[in-house]
């Protein structure tokens, strides 16, 4: 009657575009049953109270709900460079690095660590000159998001940036496949695209491309000839044949961005990109990211969460919901909480 690992549990996984939340049906589960999945609005907080209470019988609103969670903070760094582990010790150099990219003067209040691009573990002091992928986010941002899951009853276990656990599981796909060309892998935010590439060596970072989700609905809209996003949005939500075929019309702003920064990563390493995968685009709008896709010439990569499950040590319960690409990146945040199978 003591085991706190034999209560339930939330996933909340937030972005620019919506909020997606799962119940984790016992803690102590292996492997862990994740069932009740939703998608909300992100600022919709009357919604995911309501969802909250009908699906866990002890959420009161007072904090004490143990939670999973994965955010994106946009003053954020991620980029791969080059970098001298022999410096390491020297409490200025990382932080440097680090600011030079996020473009503010002092990260003296931020979190900071230098990864491995391949097996994403924190890099070791061999003295050794080696890409790494810097990462860094505000003390402040983490801090804002904590106390908003505290208000909302939510006691977070765990909170990380949901891009990790999401290139964490593309890299595994592709060692576990032996798939030897390379993913470019979109985060489609609401003013920005985020853009990796998941490939033999590692992970690699390209610089954000100036347009995001609200561009491709204001090209839609202008398209479409509707009067605002919203109705754009309810037009694109259910689209006719007739719509589906101007799809690439509406994502041609990325597109544009898109497909030049592939050719500059392949032309500038020799690796070649056959494959696209995207994320943060919610359920209903799914069929634009399959668009874009399209537009750049590449395979979409779409999930086959039923062959993912087991390797991830999940068992997935959707109910009504359709797992769409922007799930792997929410459901990778609990992957790792059961034992692999094989392990």
């Amino acid at each position: 009657m003591f085991n706190r690992q034999a209560r339930p549990g939330a996933l909340f996984h937030q972005t620019d575009n919506f909020i997606q939340l799962a119940r984790l049906v016992r803690l102590d589960e292996k492997p862990l049953h994740v069932d009740a999945l939703a998608e909300i609005a992100p600022n919709d907080e009357d919604a995911l109270t309501r969802w909250l209470g009908a699906n866990f019988n002890d959420y009161t609103g007072n904090g004490f709900l143990p939670t999973y969670c994965g955010f994106h903070p946009a003053q954020r760094v991620f980029a791969r460079e080059s970098v001298y582990t022999r410096r390491f010790a020297d409490p200025g150099y990382l932080a440097g690095l680090i600011a030079e990219q996020a473009k503010v003067s002092s990260t003296r209040d931020w979190q900071m660590t230098a990864l491995n691009p391949i097996e994403g573990t924190i890099m070791s002091t061999d003295g050794v000159a080696r890409p790494g992928l810097l990462f860094g986010l505000p003390y402040a941002a983490i801090r804002e998001q904590q106390q908003r899951l505290l208000k909302l009853g939510l006691r977070p276990r765990r909170l990380e940036v949901g891009t990790l656990a999401l290139l964490g599981s593309l890299s595994r796909h592709l060692a576990r496949t032996g798939f030897t060309n390379s993913i470019v892998v979109c985060e489609i935010e609401h003013t920005q695209t985020r853009t990796y590439v998941v490939a033999k060596d590692g992970v690699h970072t390209l610089p954000p491309l100036p347009h995001g989700l609200l561009s491709i609905l204001e090209s839609a809209m202008k398209e479409l000839g509707a009067p605002d996003i919203a109705t754009t949005i309810r037009q694109l939500e259910n689209p006719p044949e007739a719509i589906l075929t101007h799809g690439r019309r509406f994502v041609r702003v990325v597109s544009r961005h898109l497909k030049p920064a592939v050719d500059h990563f392949e032309l500038k390493t020799g690796q070649r990109i056959e494959t696209f995968f995207f994320s943060h685009v919610p359920a209903k709008l799914d069929w634009l990211g399959v668009a874009l896709g399209a537009a750049v010439g590449l395979e979409v990569l779409i999930p086959n969460f039923e062959a993912w499950a087991p390797t991830a040590g999940l068992n997935i319960d959707p109910g009504s919901v359709t797992l769409n690409s922007s799930w792997l990146a929410t459901l990778s945040l609990v992957s790792q909480l059961a034992p692999q199978p094989n392990e």
